[in-house]
């Protein structure tokens, strides 16, 4: 190759515009240096359609004149031995181009209007395949040397960089494009899900609400019946007395009062009384306990205990009540638990737990038997009450820590023990509470942690 076929084309493969991505400018550039190396009159640059039917000009320079997208289109069908020529995918160098086989065809129609003469096609190639052509034409006769053949392959092959590039910028900026429209997808739907998401934190607070005033309405309607009662009691048996008492004085005033109607009617007044002061007594303990199932435990000091020695102190005060349901209780707690804790409603808690065993689980003879375990983990421990009792129905799991539900409401049961300890356990006591039935009776189990949090 000639020196200066060689610089041009060192010069041509460091230009800028090449890698730039701009077709046009790439177009300018290599057109522009054929004609003016080789010494031609036409230069351009044509692609082939995908199935390879037809060929579109994408570029012309004419001498000093530049054509972008001029209308020229060559077809299969028009041109049959041309295309068969360009399925070889090689060079088509004709020096007479009316008479060359390959180019022929186009004397008529294209070649004579022009005054084309001479012509040199070489193969444009991008990813390993033939996607259109550099045509070379000139208006006089030219013997095209072999160096002129492989300078116009070399910017060929040049050309095929630059289709790469304008394809690596496309997809640069069809990449762009769709993070853009996805960052607005994902905005929009970001806006959804937010709304979404407040709509239903909407919706939980009106159910949490709803919920509740129908907790409130339950609690209300159940302390109404459990004070109705002892009260309405209460109630006839003063009004019994107050008759009693009311015909008592009548029959004084009237000279009628006999020593058996004296000692009659102050029989009944006073059973009224007893009754009265009972169902009283009844109403206050009612009260007292809905006090204590909503303490606070303001009043109460935080300490640190040793589960073995204060569990088996609780045990002691429930000896009696053990020894009435005749039960045993069986303690596995290791000695070297020690926890952060209210002493007093943590006692309270373990007592009604064993009281609720006591009255609810057994309802057989056989040996009856409490286990009451407690183990510690890493920041909280566990402390199990476990029975060898009849277990407990689905509904009554469910149902077990609402407010006076009881199955022995017949002989005098509340329904508000686990109430306490549910209140105790989730907010004094700041753990966890958990009923469930197991293969030889039902087991509560709390989960404490081991140091409080306090103020």
């Amino acid at each position: 190759m000639l020196a200066n076929l060689q610089h041009i084309l060192s010069q041509i493969s460091r230009n800028p515009d090449i890698d730039k991505g701009d077709l046009m400018a790439s177009n300018r550039v290599i057109l522009s240096a054929i004609n003016q190396a080789l010494g031609t009159d036409r230069a351009s640059v044509w692609l082939l359609s995908d199935d390879h039917s037809q060929m579109h000009c994408t570029y012309l320079l004419d001498c000093e004149t530049h054509l972008a997208e001029p209308d020229i289109t060559l077809t299969r069908h028009n041109f049959p031995r041309y295309f068969a020529a360009l399925d070889e995918e090689r060079n088509i160098v004709a020096e007479d181009a009316h008479t060359h086989p390959h180019t022929s065809e186009f004397s008529i129609d294209y070649l004579t209007p022009l005054q084309i003469f001479s012509m040199l096609d070489t193969p444009i190639r991008h990813h390993g395949e033939m996607v259109g052509i550099i045509c070379i034409e000139h208006r006089a006769t030219k013997k095209w040397r072999d160096d002129e053949v492989v300078f116009a392959g070399f910017l060929a092959d040049i050309y095929g960089r630059a289709l790469s590039a304008s394809e690596r910028i496309r997809y640069q900026t069809e990449l762009e494009q769709l993070n853009s429209s996805l960052e607005q997808i994902i905005s929009q739907r970001t806006q959804e899900l937010t709304q979404s998401l407040e709509q239903l934190q909407q919706t939980q607070h009106r159910l949490i609400e709803v919920e509740k005033m129908a907790s409130l309405g339950r609690l209300v309607s159940g302390i109404a019946h459990e004070i109705n009662t002892p009260l309405g009691v209460a109630v006839t048996a003063n009004s019994h007395a107050q008759a009693t008492l009311l015909e008592l004085e009548q029959l004084f005033h009237a000279n009628q009062l006999t020593r058996q109607q004296f000692s009659q009617s102050g029989s009944t007044i006073k059973n009224s009384i007893t009754m009265v002061n009972a169902n009283l007594q009844r109403a206050v303990d009612l009260v007292n306990s809905f006090k204590q199932t909503a303490t606070t435990g303001t009043e109460q000091q935080a300490e640190w205990l040793q589960l073995s020695r204060f569990i088996p102190q609780v045990l002691t005060g429930m000896a009696s009540v053990l020894q009435q349901y005749q039960v045993q209780a069986e303690l596995q707690v290791p000695e070297d638990i020690e926890v952060q804790s209210y002493a007093s409603p943590l006692a309270t808690v373990l007592t009604r737990l064993i009281e609720n065993a006591c009255i609810h689980a057994f309802d057989t003879p056989e040996p009856r038997q409490i286990v009451i375990s407690a183990s510690l983990n890493k920041h909280s421990w566990q402390l199990d009450v476990a029975d060898n009792g009849r277990g407990m129905t689905e509904d009554e799991l469910t149902r077990a820590f609402e407010p006076f539900f009881t199955t022995r409401r017949s002989d005098g049961a509340k329904g508000l023990g686990l109430t306490l300890v549910f209140n105790l356990v989730s907010h004094l006591l700041q753990g966890e509470v958990r009923l469930f039935n197991t293969d030889q009776g039902c087991t509560v189990s709390l989960t404490l942690p081991v140091t409080l949090v306090t103020a």
